[in-house]
């Protein structure tokens, strides 16, 4: 994650200590990202632990993360040992990158912990430093499935600014010519075992049997599926392009 002032302890979350949904559900934008980023130079904006960038380093010629938390750097040089991958300490409304440096930068998870004011520098930055024909990949939890009829919200204290889809694809579209929304949503299996859930069943028995703990328990990328937007998608995914005449 990034957020406006450094700190000295880790942040993000790590795939060996969280939720095994929680983590497949931010796994997931990296599935969506990983085919844009084969064979090309690609930035990470708020890496975290850095489990995201080794993902794309895989397929990638080239990944940089870069986080503004100081301690995650040593954290995750050590933990994804890549020769095609590095992590930096830097500022995502001041980018140290010469421009037309990265054919894709990701940010997942990350805008809504922008300070308001600074998006459109933030969003100016990622421009900047894309080559023509680039490509700006994001997600952000979706206000609008967030919010439940008939009672109060309140964003996390953490958050600067949530978003429901038509915010943030206004807001985009002040600075990149080409964005395209979509959705993160349960798949069929998914919603069924939620269902289930909610009954309580996944309390039946001990867990090792129980069908409803075990799927809970081995989530995957593959229990969540990309689509058309629309209000009940669990988070927003973007894709902004750069004029290739840029």
């Amino acid at each position: 994650m990034a957020l406006a002032h450094p700190h000295e302890s880790l942040t993000g979350i790590s795939p060996e200590t969280t939720d095994a949904r929680f983590i497949a559900q931010h796994q997931s934008a990296y599935a969506f990202a990983k085919p844009l980023a084969i064979g090309r130079r690609v930035l990470e904006i708020g890496f975290g632990d850095g489990y995201g960038s080794n993902e794309l380093a895989g397929v990638a010629e080239e990944v940089v993360g870069i986080d503004i938390t100081s301690a995650n750097i040593p954290h995750a040089t050590h933990k994804y040992p890549r020769p095609n991958l590095r992590f930096e300490q830097m500022d995502a409304t001041a980018l140290t990158f010469p421009a037309e440096s990265f054919d894709l930068v990701c940010s997942f998870q990350v805008i809504e912990h922008i300070p308001e004011p600074l998006l459109p520098v933030f969003l100016r930055e990622i421009f900047r430093v894309l080559r023509p024909g680039g490509i700006y990949c994001l997600s952000t939890l979706n206000l609008a499935h967030n919010m439940k009829p008939g009672q109060p919200y309140q964003k996390l204290s953490c958050h600067e600014k949530e978003f429901t889809a038509s915010e943030l694809e206004k807001l985009l579209q002040q600075t990149f010519p080409e964005v395209e929304m979509r959705g993160l949503y349960l798949t069929s299996g998914h919603r069924v075992a939620q269902r289930l859930k909610r009954w309580g069943l996944d309390r039946w028995g001990a867990a090792s049997w129980n069908p409803v703990a075990r799927f809970y328990e081995r989530m995957s990328v593959d229990d969540f599926v990309v689509g058309p937007i629309a209000p009940h998608a669990l988070d927003l995914y973007a894709l902004c392009r750069k004029s290739s005449s840029c």
